[in-house]
């Protein structure tokens, strides 16, 4: 995965972006449709894998899920800790690479990646760590960034012109178009066919963020160009 230090870097300004407009309206949308794959998790246990500050795992935990969460930086664990126990929640928090996950064989009912396979130095070693602790019939859903969008051009603009702030976080994530996530599931051996959806058809553009006409671009982007969305995910059963 990647540098540990890049995201420990970052860690406690991660979540400023979602408290601007375009971010707060991109997370909306995105844990939309997250949960329309997760569905009911209440009773059941759940591995977040790449967790970062807690976004999911939270979430996770507030529909009655027993959450387990991982990620590379320790910076970022001790963020989500606080965060969760602020909320009065119970979540055990684990520092380790998803290339090597601290579980035994068959551990989880259910297993979601939300921005974190980007990272993987082996994305498909990754996904067979997570189908590992997943028990059999359990389902796995997996957010990423879109490289069939817009936004992933402009990841790399930014990148390219601002290493040294986001642009280092940027340019470490490798996007996935829905073919590339479909042959990685299918590569495991592992899992049955998956199901994909994506969202955020607007442009990246903080400065032309318009929310009045978001929705209608939203629409007619799932309508006429689907699983060109800059979110990703999707969702299988293991066999």
């Amino acid at each position: 995965m990647a540098d540990d230090a890049l995201f420990d870097s970052k860690a406690d300004t991660y979540d400023s972006w979602y408290m601007t407009p375009l971010g707060a309206y991109a997370d909306e949308l995105e844990n939309a449709l997250v949960f329309k794959h997760v569905g009911v998790v209440r009773g059941k246990t759940v591995l977040d894998v790449g967790c970062g500050t807690g976004l999911y795992s939270i979430r996770l935990s507030e529909g009655g899920a027993d959450v387990t969460a991982v990620d590379i930086s320790s910076k970022m664990i001790e963020i989500a800790r606080r965060k969760a126990q602020d909320r009065g929640q119970y979540i055990w928090y684990d520092q380790a690479d998803m290339l090597k996950l601290p579980y035994e064989n068959r551990t989880f009912d259910m297993v979601v990646s939300i921005t974190a396979l980007e990272f993987a130095t082996d994305p498909l070693l990754a996904l067979m760590e997570m189908a590992r602790v997943l028990r059999p019939g359990g389902k796995l859903v997996v957010g990423v960034l879109n490289n069939d969008s817009p936004w992933a051009d402009a990841r790399r603009e930014h990148a390219k012109r601002e290493p040294s702030t986001y642009g280092a976080i940027y340019g470490a994530a490798h996007s996935f178009s829905s073919s590339d996530l479909r042959l990685l599931f299918h590569r495991t051996g592992t899992f049955g066919a998956p199901t994909m959806e994506s969202c955020i058809y607007i442009l990246p553009d903080e400065d032309k963020f318009i929310d009045s006409t978001a929705s209608r671009q939203e629409f007619f982007g799932r309508m006429f160009r689907p699983l060109t969305g800059a979110f990703l995910v999707s969702t299988a059963r293991k066999r």
